[in-house]
């Protein structure tokens, strides 16, 4: 089944915050992507801490994201309260070594959601510096999932770790190389690409109109007033605070916009 693959915000809001734009080290002409946000925020309901969203075209599941930062997780409880796909952390890349890590509840916590019947997709928290880093961790990714049935994202999570992670100083055309490298891997090897990370990221720090022909994206944003990105997008995180029966630490809220058939 075709994966999805994204880049992402790390999914711990005692760790991290959405990406913070800063001003780049080279000259950045911004140009705009030409694939508008076709939903209308009317139709987006909330229903206490969930949302969801349907109209002609479109209809929404709810999801959640969770990696290590996560103790135990009970999914048949999440499943009874409504999760309809999940997202887990795969691996990373270290801000300062560079190396390449799995998860280290990774592979337990893929198999126990599968058995409890939630679609399940991958993230990846990048730090690579070049194409040819973005390259390896592609590969590192698609060797952890290749025995699990996959039916949402791998997801690249790219953002700020540090004042003086390895990636601070690129410039967005770096950074974009970077996304394109990776991207290109996984479509090369059979698998669909998302691109995941703040709208200020998406919008500051990479080159949008090259990114939107290759694949689509998931932005992270916690204001629920408007819509996260006025630009096309496929999923939401929009909340680090949930409360969900089955964990006991608060949980990343997701809503995924499916086209219908």
């Amino acid at each position: 089944m075709p994966i999805i693959v994204a880049l992402f915000f790390l999914r711990n809001c005692e760790s991290t915050s959405p990406a913070i734009s800063e001003p780049t080290s080279t000259p950045f002409v911004y140009i705009d992507p030409v694939n508008p946000n076709p939903y209308d925020f009317d139709k987006l309901k909330k229903n206490g801490q969930f949302l969801s969203y349907e109209d002609e075209n479109y209809r929404s599941s709810f999801g959640v994201d969770v990696s290590f930062h996560q103790d135990d997780i009970d999914w048949n409880a999440f499943k009874d309260a409504g999760v309809e796909f999940a997202m887990i952390r795969a691996g990373y890349r270290g801000y300062q070594t560079g190396y390449l890590n799995t998860d280290t509840r990774f592979h337990n916590r893929i198999k126990t959601a599968i058995a409890a019947g939630i679609p399940v997709g991958v993230y990846f928290f990048t730090q690579a510096i070049n194409e040819e880093e973005a390259i390896e961790e592609a590969r590192y990714v698609l060797k952890l999932v290749e025995e699990y049935p996959l039916d949402l994202p791998i997801a690249l999570d790219m953002e700020f770790a540090h004042e003086e992670d390895r990636i601070h100083d690129l410039s967005p055309r770096e950074r974009t190389d970077i996304a394109l490298a990776f991207v290109r891997e996984i479509k090369n090897a059979g698998y669909e690409a998302m691109v995941y990370s703040s709208a200020s990221w998406l919008k500051d720090e990479l080159y949008m109109e090259e990114l939107q022909e290759e694949c689509s994206f998931w932005v992270a944003s916690f204001d629920t007033k408007e819509w996260p990105y006025e630009y096309d997008f496929s999923i939401w995180q929009y909340s680090c605070t949930g409360e969900l029966n089955g964990v006991d630490v608060p949980i990343d809220l997701n809503i995924r916009m499916i086209p219908k058939q």
